[in-house]
């Protein structure tokens, strides 16, 4: 065993010692951030203005408020019928010490009908990508990599349009219908890329999502667990001391009044708070809370009419984050539906949305068809006379030596 699980077990100790104390000061520090959050419903036009005028100097993210801060709508009745589409994805990412340079994205497709007529198709869409256009973005001058968080977005980019596919293909007028992803609807990892390998990557995207909003059909992202401070971020800015709209000033981080008078800044009390430990005790189960729109730079910048809006939704000990682009947020019809179906997808999922979870299964590539994989492209280099060559570093962890 090359694991020292002696030496390790005492450092375990020390963090469950130490997260004991981290949790007790994080319920202290929430407490505090709600009540602030919550004393300053029906104040939304005011922190809209101050999320406007602090989104290009506050150091943290931001949302900015869309319906009451206080808001807990109640669970809408899920239509008897209905049907959805899902995707979800994986990689084979390029190895540089493999047999030959390419990559694989299997993109899982689900198809589910409930109702008078239930139905269901779940499928798979592989895409080997070994072409230069495949391994590599260019402006003309330079050559960059789709490989880390350019490969992800690829796959992101995949699932969005094998996503418009499915509904057209299944998806009718008739019954009430969305379309699912697993994960954020912003396209995150191209957040600090260059203009034009965001626009290689967004224009198909984004274009699969005008797909879906010329049928009609409200598109929605389940997030497990979320992790973001973006309406945390809003209570930053009411403890902020430099926010004053009479005078259009928002927070300006590198010039923080209490950090030039030596104080510790008004704001530390969210530091660390997620938005699901600011609105876990407001909602009840089924309950959503208010709408919000990301004013991440990405999101404003680039989605135009999609700008992706959020909700949170309690779901058993869970509080999940429910995207949506802005015309279905426009909607409060399309809202409702979001709301019902998602949660109704969690119940006959047992806490998380049965078609994702179909979805990942298909999507999936395990270790047997990665053995597979491999064998086939040895199998096929080697019918067409090609060199096969792995690299020393590669052929050295395959057999053990002393």
């Amino acid at each position: 065993m090359s694991l020292d699980l002696t030496a390790l077990s005492k450092q375990v100790r020390q963090m469950s010692n130490s997260l004991v104390t981290d949790v007790r000061g994080t319920a202290e520090r929430t407490s505090e951030a709600r009540a602030r959050y919550l004393s300053e419903a029906g104040k939304e036009q005011r922190w809209t203005q101050a999320v406007d005028l602090s989104r290009e100097t506050a150091a943290w993210l931001l949302a900015r408020p869309v319906e009451p801060l206080d808001t807990a709508r109640d669970l809408p009745p899920a239509p008897s019928s209905y049907a959805l589409v899902a995707t979800d994805g994986s990689q084979i990412e390029l190895d540089r010490h493999g047999i030959v340079d390419c990559y694989l994205i299997n993109v899982g497709r689900v198809f589910l009908r409930y109702g008078s007529q239930p139905a269901a198709r779940l499928t798979s869409s592989p895409a080997l990508c070994y072409r230069d256009e495949d391994l590599f973005l260019s402006d003309g001058a330079r050559r960059i990599a789709i490989e880390g968080n350019y490969l992800s977005a690829r796959r992101d980019v995949e699932e969005g349009v094998e996503l418009a596919n499915l509904a057209e293909e299944f998806l009718t007028d008739d019954t009430p219908s969305i379309a699912m992803q697993d994960g954020t609807l912003i396209r995150w990892a191209l957040a600090n890329a260059e203009r034009f390998v965001q626009e290689h990557f967004l224009q198909r995207y984004l274009g699969a999502l005008d797909r879906l909003r010329e049928r009609g059909i409200p598109l929605i992202s389940y997030i497990s667990r979320p992790r973001s401070p973006e309406v945390v971020g809003v209570v930053r800015l009411m403890h902020c001391p430099d926010v004053n709209l009479e005078v259009g000033k928002g927070a300006k981080c590198n010039e923080c009044s209490d950090q030039r008078a030596g104080r510790e800044p008004s704001c530390g009390v969210c530091q660390g708070l997620t938005d699901a430990d600011l609105l876990a005790e407001h909602l009840s189960e089924g309950q959503r809370g208010p709408l919000f729109a990301s004013m991440s730079r990405i999101n404003v910048e680039s989605y135009g009419q999609h700008l992706i809006h959020f909700f949170y939704l309690r779901i058993g000990r869970e509080l999940a984050r429910i995207e949506v682009p802005r015309w279905v947020a426009q909607d409060s019809a399309q809202v409702d539906l979001a709301h019902a179906l998602a949660y109704d997808q969690c119940m006959r999922g047992q806490g998380y949305p049965v078609a994702l979870a179909r979805a990942h299964e298909q999507a999936i590539v395990r270790g047997p068809d990665r053995k597979a994989f491999t064998r086939m492209l040895e199998e096929s280099l080697i019918g067409a006379e090609l060199p096969s060559r792995t690299s020393r570093k590669r052929e050295s962890k395959e057999f053990r030596r002393l």
